[in-house]
């Protein structure tokens, strides 16, 4: 799954919006002010497929190409009106048009044939905005998974269809910390290698997962479990017969401030990753795993898991709980392990801000983190990630084709470029202050405030008066790192020509905007065509 092209009319302040995605790569980073789209072209593409995969009418009209199982797909769309649909034969050029039922479709292992298989979509903030689209995915899937086998739909051959959108949630980090100590063989030895080396987890020490009686009543299924069925049934049970002890007890919990009311608890213990092993054996790998941990918190089963890891010496030594990790490891951890269980083929994954917890080492990264969980479970042009962030170190070392700028236009509308340059290579001052950020300067502002004086007290006639403020900074300043001396005669010239024209506006904006930088870039290259032509 790689997107190639969209093209939005009308959403939010996403108005006649045309971009590009670079379809050689994996990547496409998002980045901009506060509030300039970049979140509204993530909510967007999840709308778009998440109405395709219900099969619903179009939320706003648009145009999307995209290359999906070696066909190129590409999607028209008027807002309240059925899509069309055009595709081509796979490594074909030619397009021809498709019916709604052909487009729907699915191949004998109800894997998609038009459309991705998987949609993954994490945001690392509170806003529940991004969340509720991926509710009517999760609803149909929960209620598939807690029915008895036989009350099940017959043409439902893989759960996990009825959930092509998935969103992460905090728990799923979690989960997916013990999905990494289950599986043997060489990859499963390199995710463990990978959590020494970066979050320095040596083991497993053990898990207690709290279960508590649900709101809900069943009628039949397991009387251990408040007569619980379908999936959710299967899990306790073989996470019962590998418990140390399970022990029931009734505790008070907290609803409000004024209720506290007794709630019956049973609680699993697994001493060790053995333990967990035993549970993990019966099923076919570790997304089916992963997919049954899960599915006791569907059913508002499991209060709390509390997972102890062994961290290395270099981490400290000894067991810690999940909780006691940073926040740093634990989105790492999230987002890292969710592609782990479900980067298959043709995914799209929609990260708003994944990053916004980690150290400038890890962020530096962070891309290769990703990339390496993607390559290892999928074909290399199957999986398409759009994050946005605002960390340069994330993107420093993408070219300028794998990056698009969002900006507000002086209507508010969204505005998307490609960058002037690549990011490769420049270094995290020169990216905030090139075009992908535009912040005048790096520095602080009253370490720019005075050499901004420096230099027009230097380009100055030298009166008494400007020589005795000219050295008092001059003196603050070399204290800093700062010389005042202009070595080169020519430089010289061209900083008094910019000191006695540039705009003093400039010098006071935090943030230059467009105009103002193609206004500066026109007035250097105009002094610098002066002094040509007065050599």
């Amino acid at each position: 799954m790689r997107l190639r092209r969209l093209q939005i009319e009308s959403f939010k302040n996403l108005k006649d919006l045309d971009i590009d995605f670079d379809e050689a790569s994996p990547f496409t980073v998002l980045v901009g002010e506060n509030g300039a789209g970049k979140s509204n072209l993530i909510e967007a593409l999840t709308l778009i497929f998440r109405n395709i995969d219900l099969d619903v009418d179009a939320p706003f009209s648009y145009e999307i190409e995209y290359h999906c199982r070696d066909r190129t797909v590409r999607v028209y769309a008027k807002e309240g009106r059925v899509p069309r649909f055009w595709a081509s034969e796979p490594r074909q050029r030619d397009m021809h048009e498709l019916s709604r039922k052909t487009f729907m479709s699915e191949d004998s292992e109800s894997r998609p044939n038009y459309r991705p298989a998987f949609i993954f979509g994490y945001y690392s903030g509170p806003n529940q905005r991004l969340a509720d689209l991926y509710e009517k995915h999760r609803e149909r899937f929960y209620t598939w998974i807690i029915k008895a086998r036989n009350k099940r739909s017959s043409h439902v051959q893989d759960a996990n269809s009825l959930r092509r959108l998935f969103y992460a949630q905090n728990l799923h980090g979690q989960f997916a910390l013990l999905a990494f100590f289950v599986s043997s063989g060489e990859g499963a030895e390199r995710d463990r290698k990978f959590l020494r080396e970066h979050l320095q987890i040596e083991g497993l020490d053990s898990v207690l997962f709290a279960l508590k009686r649900p709101p809900w009543k069943g009628n039949s299924g397991d009387s251990r479990f408040w007569n619980a069925e379908g999936e959710v049934r299967d899990f306790l049970s073989r996470l019962y017969e590998a418990a140390l002890m399970p022990m029931r007890m009734s505790r008070r919990m907290p609803v409000d401030l004024t209720k506290t009311p007794s709630i019956e608890n049973l609680y699993l213990f697994l001493p060790g990753a053995d333990a967990l092993k035993r549970v993990y054996q019966t099923y076919s790998d570790q997304y089916a795993f992963f997919t049954a941990l899960e599915s006791t918190h569907l059913s508002k089963l499991l209060g709390e898991v509390r997972t102890r890891v062994r961290m290395t010496p270099a981490g400290g030594g000894g067991p810690v709980t999940y909780r006691d990790l940073s926040e740093g490891e634990q989105q790492l951890l999230l987002v890292l392990g969710l592609l782990k269980f479900t980067a298959r083929d043709e995914a799209l994954f929609l990260l708003d801000e994944p990053d916004t917890h980690l150290n400038p080492a890890w962020s530096t990264q962070y891309l290769d983190f990703l990339s390496h969980f993607i390559q290892l479970r999928s074909r290399n042009d199957s999986c398409h990630i759009v994050m946005t962030t605002h960390d340069p170190l994330v993107f420093s070392g993408l070219e300028r084709s794998q990056v698009r700028i969002f900006r507000r236009g002086t209507d508010g509308i969204a505005i998307c470029d490609v960058p002037d340059q690549d990011p490769r290579g420049m270094g995290v001052a020169a990216i905030l202050t090139s075009d992908l950020f535009r912040l005048r300067t790096t520095l602080d502002k009253e370490t720019q405030e005075d050499l901004d004086r420096q230099r027009v007290l230097a380009m100055s006639n030298m009166s008494p008066e400007v020589r005795r403020e000219l050295g008092e900074l001059n003196k603050k300043l070399s204290g800093k790192g700062f010389s005042h001396t202009v070595r080169d005669p020519l430089y010289e010239l061209f900083l008094k020509a910019w000191t006695e024209r540039e705009d003093p506006e400039w010098r006071e904006a935090v943030q230059l905007s467009p105009t103002d930088i193609t206004n500066r870039e026109r007035l250097a290259a105009t002094i610098v065509a002066d002094l040509r032509n007065s050599i």
